[in-house]
């Protein structure tokens, strides 16, 4: 029916979604399940499985784009972003195709100008019928980019709010927040409604009352409510939205279902049928799509989050579902994984501190702040350090946040709390995303965050208007000129729109594409671990001509390299590979020394992001101002600068982009000299 229904127009969608009884679903499996609990990796191969199931299942929408699937498709499934929209378009034609976009920031983690905006949208409107837009500080000028393209290309536009449980939370400020919405929007006849409870800390009674007030003031008003499943209570909450008038809601499929994601779709079927309410799903197929999954799903248990379990104290912390595997996995890789029990904690008291949503990029600036005083804290007074700095947050807390009820020595270990804050942290502060929420923090955070001397000077430039409107269209023409000297070839309009989105990211996949083709053909066992022992094969099909790959041998190792043998098609083709011992020696990380002079240092353990600035790549001979950017280091999707202590020439860079760097490593050697 509801292929029929998009035939003849999407508002005749909304208007059957308003007027009927009926709930509908949005199954977020391949794409916001994908990355809560698996953190983004699902292969075409697994996932194009689904396609018919799906499209028979009676789905409202099936979110398959955006959030980080984006950027984790170029950089680690190397598969083409495009191409996997059109094919989810082309193979469910009854049901329609979801995105998540976060605002400005896009599918990717800075504020774009309103033309970069403009041209993502444009570009994947053919293949996306729903477009889910939320900003973290619910700033709503934010969303207008996104609203107007996607409004005016005659696609389902579904604003959402972003959630929480805190005092300051009141339907008063959620409605104000829905004014703006409906006013963005020239009404409530052409959108969907998203609460969007992004850590899943709404109480049941809380989201029944929010959402009765929203209908009683915009009786015409189609909600959706998305809600993550980490405290336990996702069903109960769900089934109170009902009750309220909410018409759609967030699922997944069983056999998909952990902690952090989406609940399980034939558990709340089957609940909210025995209420009384006629739900749209045809259970033989939901029967059918987990069957299918419980066929490979144990092929990604290693990128399930190290943290298991439901998390009734996400109601304090708030890290949202989408985050849980990321940060855990950033903690073990940075060797502190021992440590995210106190980093949840600090969070807490961090969401008290400074007041806004954890959501994208919310959330990763309040986890990499966290972690970094944490760290900070352990490495210099251990496990005794960090209950010193609780006890004096909640000394803080019971005094009315008041410094003088603090000792000297309480306050001075306070007002240090903030420092080495990221970039990201700072902009916040600075209102470079928007105004927070609920007013800015107090003055003794600027001074923790900017130093004594910088406080003031920062409130000073604090931008209180719209971020958006200050900034400049970028030039397209010399970012498309970049681009193509590093491709090497000119680019086609989709290639370019990733490029805006994640450079590095994009033309190494590009190039990974030129060099091996489309690896999406694989097998996801294949792609994952390849062929293991002389005799493994695999059967693919490209075009329609299939192709035979057996391993023959694989050799000892001479030099730190073995060679492969491959038999494709019948004809020996020699491999040389290296082995990870000898890969490992030759990237033997190597530490700044603090004593010596030209030396740069990384300052937090990440991913190099990019080298030199957006505007400048620096390489080695190029000149650099004292105060300069020479590189950036990305950690839970927030930007650190690494800057240069000297003026003087790049003798050395010692990493390359996409290289993973711990705190302390030397990035650069810097030859003194005069600017």
């Amino acid at each position: 029916m509801l292929g029929a229904l998009k035939k003849k127009g999407y508002r005749k969608v909304l208007k059957t979604l308003r007027d009927g009884k009926s709930i509908w679903l949005t199954n977020t499996g391949p794409r916001d399940t994908g990355q809560s609990d698996f953190k983004n990796r699902f292969t075409l191969h697994d996932l194009s499985r689904l396609m018919p199931v799906y499209d028979a299942s009676g789905y409202f929408s099936i979110e398959v784009h955006g959030g980080a699937r984006l950027h984790q498709n170029l950089m680690n499934n190397m598969i083409h972003p495009f191409e996997e929209a059109r094919l989810f378009s082309a193979r469910m034609p009854n049901v329609l195709t979801q995105t998540l976009i976060r605002s400005t920031n896009v599918w990717g983690y800075r504020m774009y100008p309103r033309n970069i905006v403009r041209l993502a949208v444009e570009s994947f409107l053919p293949s996306i019928d729903v477009w889910r837009c939320f900003d973290f500080l619910n700033y709503v000028p934010n969303m207008a980019p996104v609203a107007e393209e996607v409004l005016r290309g005659g696609k389902i536009f579904s604003p959402a709010i972003s959630f929480t449980e805190a005092p300051e939370c009141s339907d008063a400020y959620y409605l104000r927040v829905l004014r703006e919405i409906v006013s963005l929007c020239g009404g409530t006849k052409d959108i969907i409604l998203c609460v969007k409870d992004m850590a899943g800390v709404g109480s049941p009674a809380r989201i029944r009352r929010l959402i009765d007030a929203f209908l009683q003031k915009y009786p015409g008003l189609v909600i959706q409510y998305h809600r993550h499943s980490t405290d336990g209570l996702v069903i109960p909450a769900i089934a109170e939205a009902a009750a309220a008038g909410a018409k759609l809601f967030d699922v997944t499929d069983d056999a998909f279902s952990r902690f952090y994601g989406h609940p399980p779709v034939r558990p709340l079927v089957r609940y909210l049928r025995e209420l009384g309410y006629d739900v749209r799903l045809d259970m033989k197929r939901a029967d059918e799509a987990s069957d299918t999954i419980r066929g490979f799903i144990r092929g990604y248990g290693r990128f399930e989050s190290q943290f298991k379990g439901f998390s009734s104290d996400v109601t304090v912390h708030r890290m949202p579902g989408g985050a849980f595997p990321s940060s855990f996995e950033q903690a073990e890789k940075g060797g502190f994984l021992d440590l995210m029990p106190h980093i949840l904690k600090g969070m807490s008291y961090g969401n008290r501190i400074i007041k806004y949503f954890d959501v994208t990029p919310g959330s990763q600036i309040t986890w990499t702040t966290w972690a970094g005083i944490l760290q900070r804290t352990h490495k210099e007074a251990g496990e005794h350090g960090i209950r010193r700095l609780f006890s004096i947050l909640e000394r803080f807390f019971e005094s009315g946040e008041r410094l003088e009820a603090l000792s000297q020595a309480d306050e001075h270990l306070l007002l240090r709390l903030y420092a080495g804050a990221t970039d990201d942290l700072k902009n916040l502060l600075l209102g470079k995303y928007g105004p927070l929420p609920f007013g800015w923090p107090k003055e003794w955070v600027y001074r923790s965050v900017f130093g004594e001397e910088g406080a003031a000077k920062a409130k000073a430039e604090r931008v209180e208007s719209s971020p958006l409107s200050r900034l400049a269209d970028e030039d397209l023409e010399k970012s498309r000129g970049m681009m193509e000297a590093e491709l090497g070839r000119p680019a086609t309009q989709e290639e370019f729109v990733l490029y805006l989105m994640h450079p590095k990211a994009a033309v190494d996949f590009l190039k990974f594409r030129q060099r091996f083709g489309d690896t999406t053909v694989l097998p996801t066992g294949v792609w994952f671990h390849g062929l293991r022992k002389p005799g493994d094969q695999v059967t693919i099909t490209i075009g329609s001509k299939p192709h035979e790959i057996r391993l023959v041998s694989i050799g000892e190792g001479v030099g730190g390299v073995k060679h492969v043998v491959l038999s494709v098609d019948n004809i020996m083709h020699v491999f040389p590979v290296e082995l990870p011992e000898a890969a490992a020696a030759r990237k033997a990380i190597r530490k700044a020394s603090p004593g010596t002079k030209g030396e740069v240092g990384a300052t937090v353990t990440g991913t190099v992001w990019r080298i030199g600035t957006k505007d400048r790549v620096l390489k080695e001979g190029d000149r650099l101002r004292k105060g300069e950017e020479v590189m950036n280091i990305e950690v839970m999707k927030t930007e650190n600068a690494v800057k240069s202590h000297l003026a003087g020439v790049i003798r050395e860079l010692c990493v390359k982009v996409n290289d993973r760097v711990e705190e302390g490593q030397l990035l650069a050697v810097i030859d003194p000299g005069a600017e």
